[in-house]
């Protein structure tokens, strides 16, 4: 299963080195919505990160299965509204309050 992310440039940039290097580069949520249309198609996507302020304006593609996960990820200038969602879900993990960011 691949893991694929679409975004600006600084985001693309920082998953490639964070070793994500099937990357889609968008320049508005019109792109995204073609570059998501697009990778949900393929059998071996199992996770897209998608930069969060592109998924508040794409409609999200009805569910096949398990495969593939979206996920919102913040972007350069931080989460659209308030925590971004991998945040809340790691602090739901941990039970608390993570080292190093602020609520």
């Amino acid at each position: 299963m691949k893991i694929i992310a679409i975004g600006d440039r600084m985001t693309v940039s920082a998953c490639r080195a964070g070793g994500i290097s099937d990357v889609i580069l968008c320049g508005d949520a019109c792109e995204a919505h073609h570059a998501l249309e697009d990778v949900i198609e393929r059998p071996d996507t199992g996770v897209v990160f998608v930069i969060d302020r592109y998924l508040n304006d794409v409609p999200l593609p009805p569910s096949r299965g398990a495969y593939p996960v979206i996920i919102g990820i913040p972007g350069p200038d931080g989460p659209v509204r308030g925590e971004d969602r991998v945040s809340t879900a790691v602090r739901k993990v941990i039970g608390g309050q993570m080292p190093g960011v602020e609520q």
